[in-house]
């Protein structure tokens, strides 16, 4: 239900600042045995707890914060890399509280109309200051005067919150999100570095108009789930043509160039994908092969991935898939206006149209990269591989088998069956249907099975997300060869774990190249605790090694052991005897070039 914009934003009346803030003799402080303050009014009564957190925040006896004693969430509080907690609060004038940290200072001022909060942020980095909603604020108007039922997405500088009749006006903030952990409502305001805001909590002052508004919204039926795509999920023709180009003269790098490109619309509206693009030196006459870059969860679009593969002769392209912009940290990178939808996984957004989540665009986003880097001067369009870390596996893997252009696909860590890896309590969350629909939508098994390009799997033994048996039960999916490198305990991320394995450019090399390729496991067999296995290598075999564990329970904490194996290098053949109570094994070649090549991975009963 739409309301009226032309009533004083949010249709509030004639409150003013001013007035909302002004002092009043009804307002009453007391400060408890645990440091937390209690302050009432007959509006509200608040606590502000010893930690700077407002934990509760009551409007005609009612909730509307959700708070945990401990952890998160915290009614509202501040966060940046965590929760982050002030040493104590002290009281520095009649009605108001205040206190500071390394990371943060924060001012209360009470009035019997509401609460005027200050946060200064003294750090190099974007702090959060989060508010989680109890899970009968049903309805929140926004700042056009849209009355939304709760759990929604926005972003929303003024937003007035009803739970029942009662209701808290928020003059100020970024965004709302949810859910978040399956039901609750988030408001979000973000303080960028050195910046100081102010916001206003003006509880129950709504007009009569509005309280039946919102009632009228919280009545309302849920939508029904939305349907499943009728033929391709992704339309690959229109993807396939190269998207509208502008520069980005704000980001700055000697080796790449930066971009903003046409991406498809987000909830109705255009949007805008930043990326990095790359050459090496072309002799005149020549075209050489590109590589497009999926960054992880955490990442944006990274210039230093770039020049890895420009130095190598690629051209790469590396385009951020959260609606950001290299500018910030890792998993804290700021936010542009035209940005399609946050990752990862978008767990918390399958409810919305499909074309509004966050794989689709992501995997969009991908797909038009490749396009654009296609038609790059100097390229060869027939040699482009494709690369991800983490995530970027993840989306790899879905990318393999929608842009059938790809001549190479390496997803590093990523895979498919997030059901049944670490990501697994994600998916079960959201209850039968809603998983079975995001699994039917978003995981890489439903799309890898088209994937007949040659492709590299690289992980390691112990990897934290995307665990052994999922990983296998991925890589035995596509039609075309495939390649594995598995390393015992390799790290996870981005840099030199993740983007600087040599079997990676080794690989692509092979493919794009016309390289010498790694290693090609032929065969392999255990008989009692005799196993082995043989490799076609044109590059000498310097060490072979047999990687056993005898642990079961979860994957990320079994214990493994390197163990010496036999290369015989005229038979091409790799041996090794397993030891008692081996529970899972494999065998690992490594070439002169010190490229790794697996054989796959064997469970035995126990």
């Amino acid at each position: 239900m739409a309301l009226s914009t032309k009533q004083a934003p949010l249709a509030l009346g004639a409150v003013c600042a001013v007035a909302a803030l002004a002092e009043t003799t009804s307002l009453h402080m007391r400060r408890e045995t645990d440091g937390s303050t209690i302050i009432e009014s007959p509006r509200y009564r608040a606590v502000v707890s010893a930690d700077g957190c407002l934990s509760s925040l009551r409007i005609s006896g009612v909730e509307f914060l959700q708070s945990t004693p401990h952890a998160i969430p915290r009614g509202l509080y501040l966060y940046q890399s965590g929760l982050y907690r002030l040493t104590g609060m002290k009281q520095t004038g009649p009605f108001t509280l205040a206190g500071e940290g390394k990371k943060a200072r924060i001012a209360y001022r009470f009035s019997d109309a509401g609460i005027h909060i200050t946060i200064e942020n003294p750090t190099a980095e974007k702090l959060l200051y989060v508010g989680v909603f109890h899970p009968e604020v049903g309805v929140l108007i926004d700042q056009a005067g849209q009355a939304v039922k709760t759990p929604t997405q926005r972003t929303c500088s003024q937003s007035l919150w009803f739970r029942g009749t009662a209701n808290v006006r928020f003059d100020g903030g970024t965004r709302v999100w949810g859910p978040w952990a399956r039901r609750f409502q988030v408001w979000q305001a973000d303080i960028a570095p050195g910046a100081t805001i102010e916001l206003d909590l003006l509880p129950g002052v709504a007009s009569a108009r509005e309280i039946a508004a919102a009632e009228a919204k919280a009545r309302e039926a849920p939508p029904p789930p939305p349907r499943d795509p009728t033929g391709p999920m992704w339309n690959m023709k229109t993807l396939s043509v190269p998207p509208a180009v502008e520069p980005a003269p704000e980001f700055h790098d000697e080796h790449a160039e930066a971009v903003f490109f046409a991406g498809l619309p987000y909830q109705q509206h255009p949007t805008r994908i930043f990326a990095w693009i790359g050459m090496p030196k072309i002799t005149p006459g020549k075209r050489v092969p590109g590589m497009v870059l999926v960054h992880g969860g955490g990442g944006t679009a990274f210039a230093s991935w770039v020049r890895r593969w420009t130095r190598r002769g690629y051209a790469a392209i590396a385009m951020d898939t959260c609606g950001c912009v290299p500018k910030g940290s890792y998993g804290d990178w700021e936010r542009h206006a035209a940005g399609g939808p946050q990752g990862w996984g978008g767990w918390d957004q399958i409810d919305q149209p499909r074309e509004d989540q966050w794989t689709y665009h992501a995997v969009a986003a991908a797909i038009l990269a490749h396009s654009l880097l296609r038609v790059q001067p100097g390229v060869d369009p027939d040699r482009i591989g494709l690369t991800g870390i983490s995530w970027g596996g993840y989306l790899t893997c879905i990318l393999a088998g929608v842009d059938h252009r790809f001549r190479c696909a390496i997803p590093v860590y990523g895979c498919g069956f997030t059901n049944e890896h670490t990501f697994a309590a994600q998916v079960n969350a959201l209850g039968t249907e809603r998983a079975a629909r995001w699994m039917r939508w978003w995981d890489p098994s439903v799309y890898l099975p088209e994937a007949s390009l040659p492709m590299l799997w690289v992980n390691g033994s112990n990897d934290f997300a995307y665990t052994l048996n999922a990983w296998q039960k991925s890589y035995r999916l596509p039609k075309g060869p495939r390649t594995l490198c598995l390393r015992l305990r390799m790290p996870h991320g981005h840099g030199d774990a993740g983007e600087g394995p040599e079997e990676i450019f080794t690989f692509a090399d092979s493919v794009l190249k016309n390289g010498t390729p790694l290693p090609r496991l032929t065969g392999q067999g255990c008989r009692g605790r005799n196993v082995w296995a043989t490799f076609d290598t044109r590059i000498p075999i310097e060490k072979a090694e047999l990687n056993v564990t005898a642990d079961d329970g979860p994957w990320p904490e079994r214990r493994w052991e390197a163990l010496p194996a036999v290369w015989n290098a005229r038979e091409g053949r790799c041996t090794a005897t397993l030891p008692e109570n081996t529970r899972v094994y494999y065998l690992n070649v490594f070439d002169q070039r010190q490229c790794v090549v697996s054989s796959e991975p064997e469970i035995l009963e126990p």
